[in-house]
């Protein structure tokens, strides 16, 4: 994908990057999440807990159907996982965000597991 440069001035060039930032792996994190990494581009989901799947995956069924709640979350769990457009960051905090409107530096601090994830 190429990347866009956007005209700030006459004078100045500033270059845009296509990536997302999405805040929480809930059920509509992963979703947005899903849906925008679909349309071919870069998303880094962040998420303060250890795993996805938000409230929806300590639920037992969903209202007003009665589906099961992890019938629904568990795949998109999965997909989101292994897509390789997302950039899952689990066990996160976003400690800084920088910049303005189409360029934004964030600085997110990773919290150690103690073990090796790899």
């Amino acid at each position: 994908m190429t990347r866009l440069i956007e005209s700030m001035s006459s004078e100045q060039l500033k270059e845009i990057i296509p990536e997302i930032l999405v805040v929480g792996a809930g059920i509509a994190g992963m979703q947005a999440a899903l849906d925008i990494a679909d349309k071919g581009f870069k998303v880094h989901l962040v998420e303060k807990d250890t795993c996805v799947g938000g409230h929806m995956a300590q639920l037992d069924k969903t209202f007003p159907t009665l589906d099961c709640s992890a019938c629904i979350s568990t795949p998109k769990m999965v997909d989101t996982a292994n897509h390789p457009n997302i950039n899952l960051l689990t066990y996160s905090e976003i400690v800084r965000v920088e910049g303005k409107a189409g360029h934004f530096k964030v600085t997110v601090w990773k919290k150690p597991r103690f073990v090796d994830v790899t």
